[in-house]
Formats: structure tokens, C-alpha cells, sequence
């Protein structure tokens, strides 16, 4: 087969060369990544302990499910069934990797910055700052989550962050007024960094209109007994409101678990999870696969019925934090050193700072730090790059087109030898931001791959 790409080894790139690794010494694999990450990535990168996976530790995971919980084991690191801090979640990605590198020579790693990629003849050179890297048959881009979008425009201003990660480099912010945009995980991780960091900082959190999320304790996933492919496929097939269709499977699945809830009741009032918190939490981690499908399956005009009525409320029920930090947030804000407002509207710089408006508010900060979350990947030198060249074309829900069925990048003449994996796929799966989907996609690039290879 000769030679493969993979740009990027965050989370992302380092299951899908866990994957390839098995393909050597036929196969060669050239890793890049800017930073010179293991593995790690932003999101696991070695950081404030206080940073808290969502996800308990037998749900976390890089090659088989069980692998982390069992090297917290050997380690004999207490409470490995709890929620872990992320830089530890990432350092054991890394001493997995880094032995995998140690002991694959056919796998060469380089701290480079791809450019951009050109193709001919049914090969790929990639671009870097120091010249081509040339005869690739195949290219993974892995290059995980973009830096949030700076929806003010208040990159350069004196006192602004616009990536907060890693969240030492808060440590030094010392204000009793901080800002900080967004009230969901990056937003937590940032707010709970700065309150640790000196007990006269004083933190609002600034968002358009989403809550506090809602906790988790623990959960497993569960066998769904509606919510499965066949069966989805099969209602979705007989026309009508497709939506309707899907919130109704829901609504059955949840009463086949045994839940007394509805989904359109959960979504309006996201605390009412707790009515049944674990079995609520444990079906709709079961889905985590199902919602990209469904995704998928939704016509146009639903995606954007969705878009418009729905996402903000799935989001915010979707998406709980450890009940660790929950608790912590809620006493700072019962302290009075945090508070949370909505109905922002607008944030601009201002002599000496900054001023933030919104309903009901006008609050001036002398430092804002933008916790929003992942950007669009389309934001970033990389894919503007590859687009003008034609490698790539942008989607309109947010990062390049792909196929669904195999992760393929798909240009103007068609689908290509290039995959992505994650943030760039996220107008095409949706959902991208637990590690199900991304093994799931890791597995589909590695047996297109290995297809490839005979």
C-alpha cells in the first residue's frame, strides 16, 4: 500500500494509529502534530486535576473498553469507577502511544504544521513550514477541536482569552470582576480554575440563554430495547414527520426502561432528570451511536427544524457535568463569588476593559475568557487551505463534507482516499464529542483502510 498520513494526534489520531499499528511493517504511517502531542490532545493535555471528565472511568477508554479503568487499577489510583481528571485520562493515552511508537519503526512521528495537501495521480504531499512530504496513498485528518470562535471579535484587546486551555494559564488572573463566555464544560473547567486560584477573584458566567448543566453520579449503558437501528429505519421509512417519529421512539424506549419522563418534558426542564437520574443518564448514553444516524436520516428541512426548536435544549440535556463540580459551582454561586447571566447579547472592549450587555444587564469586566467551546474546524489556515485547493468542501452545519457510511472526504469530483475523524465531521455525525463516535469512526477509517492495503 506504501505510505499513510495521519495529521493530528490528539484523542482522535491516537485511536486510529492504535488501529494501523496492526498494519505495519507493510504498511508506513507518518504522524504530524503542531504541538507534539502523545495523544493527549487539548482536551486531555496535563492540566488543573479540578478538570473532570464527564464520563465515568469504565466508560473511558483507547483501545478496548476496560483499558483505563484497569490502569487506574494497577496503579492503584482510588475510586478508578469515578469521574477522573482529564490530564490523567490523558497520560495514560500518552504511555499507550509512546509505546506503540517505541515499538512500531514503521510509525514516524513529526512535531510538524501541515500547510496544506495537494493530490495527483491518486497520491497526496502534504504541505509543511519546512517543505512537501510527498506519495501518500491515504490521509487521515484527525486534527481534532478547533479554538472557539470569537464571536465579538475581541482577539488582541488586553485582558481577553479567547482559548482557555490549558487552564494554567488562568492562574495568574487576579480581578474580582472576570467574565467568562459560556456556562457548559470548557465554562466550568474555566470558572472553577479561577475561583481556586485566589479567593478575591469573582467569576460571571455569560451566556445567550442555556443553564447550569445537570449532574451525573453514575451510570452504565443499557441494552435499547426501541431505540435500535432496524427499528428506526424501519418507522423513519413510512414518511410523515420524521422528527415526531424520533421523539416518540424516545418517549417508548424511556417507558420500556421503566422511566416515568417524557423527552419533550426532560428537554424543557432538564432538571426534572432527576426523577430517575441514573437510568435517565444510562439510556441516553446508549444513544450516543444512534443520534449521528439519526442525523443522517433527517431531511433537510428537519435538520433545520432541529436547529432552529431543538438543539439548545437536547444540548443542555445531553451534556452533564460530574455532581463534584456541580456542587462546587453551586457554592460559589451561594457564596457569591459566582454568578451565572443570560440573555447576553453583546461584548465589547471598553477603556480599561470590558463591558457585556445583555437582558436586564450591563456588567463591566477587566478580563473576559472565552469558554464556549470547540470552533468550527473551517475556521482554522488548514481547511480554508485545503478547500481552495478543492480537497475539501465546507458543510453547512459545520466542518467538511464526508460520507457517513465511511468517513471519506468528499470534494467536488467526489469522495477521495482522504478520511477525517471528529471535529471536521461534525456537520455529517452531529454528534462528535464522546469518544463512542469516535471509535466508532476510528473502526469504519481502519477497515476502509485495511480494505485499501490488499
Amino acid at each position: 500500500m506504501g505510505k499513510v498520513a495521519v495529521v493530528g494526534l490528539g484523542y482522535s489520531g491516537a485511536i486510529i494509529l492504535e488501529r494501523l499499528k496492526h498494519l505495519t511493517p507493510a504498511l508506513s504511517i507518518d504522524v504530524f502534530d503542531t504541538a507534539g502531542s502523545s495523544g493527549s490532545g487539548q482536551a486531555y493535555q496535563q492540566d488543573i486535576l479540578s478538570n473532570l471528565v464527564n464520563r465515568p472511568a469504565n466508560l473511558m477508554y483507547l483501545r478496548e473498553q476496560g483499558d483505563f479503568k484497569q490502569w487506574l487499577q494497577t496503579r492503584g489510583m482510588a475510586q478508578s469507577n469515578g469521574y477522573q481528571p482529564r490530564p490523567v485520562f490523558g497520560k495514560f493515552i500518552e504511555e499507550s502511544v509512546q509505546s506503540s511508537l517505541r515499538e512500531h519503526s514503521s510509525i514516524q512521528y513529526y512535531r510538524e504544521h501541515i500547510t496544506g495537501m495537494t493530490s495527483s495521480r491518486g497520491r497526496y504531499d502534504l504541505s509543511t513550514a519546512s517543505g512537501e512530504r510527498p506519495g501518500y496513498k491515504a490521509v487521515v485528518l484527525a486534527t481534532g477541536n478547533a479554538e472557539p470562535t470569537d464571536f465579538y471579535r475581541l482577539k488582541g484587546a488586553p485582558g481577553y482569552i479567547n482559548n482557555p486551555y490549558p487552564t494554567t494559564r488562568l492562574a495568574e488572573i487576579r480581578s474580582d470582576s472576570i467574565g467568562v463566555l459560556g456556562n457548559q464544560l470548557s465554562a466550568i473547567d474555566v470558572a472553577l480554575t479561577l475561583l481556586d486560584a485566589d479567593p478575591g477573584n469573582h467569576v460571571t458566567m455569560l451566556t445567550r440563554s442555556s443553564k447550569i448543566p445537570n449532574y451525573s453520579e453514575s451510570y452504565q449503558p443499557r441494552a435499547l430495547k426501541v431505540l435500535t437501528e432496524h427499528a428506526i429505519r424501519h418507522r423513519l421509512r413510512f414518511g410523515g414527520s420524521a422528527l415526531k417519529t424520533v421523539r416518540a421512539m424516545f418517549d417508548e424506549e424511556l417507558e420500556a426502561q421503566g422511566i416515568d419522563a417524557t423527552l419533550d418534558d426532560l428537554m424543557r426542564d432538564h432538571t426534572q432528570a432527576s426523577v430517575a437520574r441514573e437510568d435517565i443518564y444510562s439510556v441516553f448514553s446508549s444513544t450516543n451511536l444512534i443520534v449521528p444516524m439519526i442525523w443522517n436520516l433527517l431531511s433537510e428541512r428537519e435538520r433545520k427544524v432541529f436547529v432552529g426548536r431543538f438543539r439548545g435544549a437536547w444540548r443542555q440535556l445531553r451534556v452533564p457535568i460530574p455532581k463534584e463540580n456541580w456542587i462546587k459551582i453551586h457554592q460559589h454561586m451561594h457564596s457569591g463569588r459566582l454568578a451565572c447571566r443570560t440573555g447576553l447579547s453583546d461584548v465589547s472592549v471598553t477603556q480599561g476593559g470590558f463591558m457585556a450587555r445583555g437582558r436586564d444587564f450591563n456588567c463591566r469586566f477587566s478580563n473576559v475568557v472565552n469558554a464556549t467551546g470547540a470552533g468550527d474546524a473551517m475556521q482554522g489556515a488548514l481547511y480554508k487551505n485545503l478547500a481552495a485547493s478543492g480537497i475539501c468542501i465546507q458543510h453547512q452545519y459545520g466542518g467538511i463534507d464526508v460520507r457517513y457510511d465511511d468517513c471519506r472526504v468528499i470534494n467536488h469530483q467526489g469522495p477521495s482516499n482522504i478520511f477525517a475523524i471528529g471535529a471536521p465531521t461534525t456537520g455529517v455525525f452531529y454528534a462528535v464529542s464522546n469518544i463512542d463516535v469516535l471509535q466508532m469512526q476510528a473502526e469504519t477509517i481502519y477497515r476502509n483502510l485495511r480494505a485499501l492495503s490488499t
